[in-house]
């Protein structure tokens, strides 16, 4: 996890590909019986927020662990393969890339392969499948939707074949988006990325178990027809619900947008209103766990937990850091990784209608809005999409 973090952050914040390469990786060495997925995963989130946070301190702990399996000749050249394949991910290693094989090679006092010899597929051989990214959360209003359709874009303008599913069948918001969208290309006589799309209705159903299978049913149905998709974002209803549940167990990462108020962190934990320190984690904390342990019992990955600092504000800087602190706490006792996230800006909410995200902005024949706050908008994504990891090369980002 060490020599896969030190190649996966040669470029600066791991990518969404070289995260993915790292737990299919893990799933593939079956003969490693004694691995732990999510441990193993847990490290390599370790190392890389070292290296990203204090690069000089962070390698060289990095490489001190990679120093253990020196002498180790078969160890080495099992893990030289693995830094290979890491970076190769993003479609071919960088100078960067090779540089840092090289330097572990010399450390392992092994050659470095010259090629990865081997071909990583999904766990039930039957070749890749799409990574899932589920937005949930408990809670309606803190941007779910928005969060999913501004993810999806994105990752489309970055060259991703992208599926989107809107389990909220009831609500819509995310599907009424897209009609938005689609509705506007109609209209201006021109193509707008837009992802594969379902809507999954919850089951009317009167007993719970059938209604459960019903719509068990209609998403495997959804995810058969978005099997060529690379990335699937699913938005979740903001309630304790089956569907909601499915959608969380299929996650390989989960973003949780959290409004940034002392009402919303109770969504993760139950929060002692005198000490302000935490008394228990809370019931969609305790899902959460579940749907992971679930996915590694079955022999899949933990789930990758991000939350996301929702409508950050410039007023009442006090509470914004004392929120901070408490996420800081939580962020090390519950299991996530947090992420600055949209802003409290109209500009999101005019948008809707249209079916344009600030990214979209970016084209003159679409440009509607001069907005003084749209360059902001567009570097709250563009951070986004850095905490999930998506590669940040500069071609990605010109392309963005």
């Amino acid at each position: 996890m060490a020599a896969a973090a030190l190649v996966a952050c040669a470029r600066g914040s791991p990518s969404l590909a070289s995260r993915r390469a790292v737990s299919e990786i893990l799933d593939s060495l079956d003969r490693c019986e004694a691995i732990d997925t999510r441990a193993a995963n847990n490290l390599f989130n370790r190392f890389t927020s070292g290296i990203c946070n204090q690069p000089g301190k962070g390698r060289a702990t990095a490489f001190r662990a990679v120093s253990a399996v020196s002498g180790d000749a078969e160890s080495a050249q099992l893990l030289l393969r693995i830094c290979r394949a890491v970076g190769r991910a993003d479609g071919g290693s960088s100078a960067r890339e090779s540089a840092l094989i090289e330097e572990i090679s010399a450390v392992l006092n092994a050659p470095a392969p010259a090629v990865f010899d081997g071909t990583i597929i999904s766990r039930d051989g039957k070749g890749p499948r799409p990574f899932f990214i589920t937005i949930g959360n408990e809670k309606g209003g803190t941007g779910k939707s928005t969060t999913a359709m501004h993810l999806a874009v994105a990752l489309l303008r970055f060259g991703y074949r992208v599926g989107s599913v809107d389990l909220d069948g009831r609500q819509g918001t995310l599907s009424r988006y897209l009609l938005n969208r689609g509705a506007l290309a109609k209209t201006a006589g021109r193509e707008i990325p837009m992802p594969v799309h379902r809507r999954i209705e919850p089951s009317e159903a009167a007993d719970r178990d059938v209604a459960a299978r019903e719509e068990t049913a209609r998403l495997h149905e959804a995810f058969a027809e978005l099997a060529d998709r690379q990335i699937v974002v699913i938005d979740t209803p903001g309630s304790d619900s089956h569907l909601s549940r499915l959608g969380h167990s299929h996650a390989d990462m989960l973003i949780t947008p959290i409004n940034d108020t002392l009402l919303d962190i109770d969504i993760l934990a139950h929060i002692d209103p005198n000490k302000r320190e935490v008394r228990a984690p809370s019931a969609y904390c305790e899902m959460v766990w579940e749907q992971s342990e679930r996915r590694v019992s079955s022999g899949g990955k933990p789930i990758d937990w991000i939350v996301m600092r929702n409508r950050l504000t410039h007023i009442n800087a006090h509470n914004k850091r004392e929120i901070g602190r408490l996420l800081d706490r939580l962020a090390k006792r519950i299991g996530f990784r947090l992420a600055s996230g949209f802003g409290e800006r109209i500009i999101y909410h005019e948008l809707f209608l249209t079916g344009l995200t600030v990214l979209d902005l970016s084209d003159d024949r679409l440009r509607g809005w001069n907005n003084v706050s749209l360059s902001h908008a567009r570097q709250e994504i563009s951070d986004l999409l850095l905490a999930i990891g998506v590669p940040e090369t500069e071609v990605a980002e010109r392309r963005l």
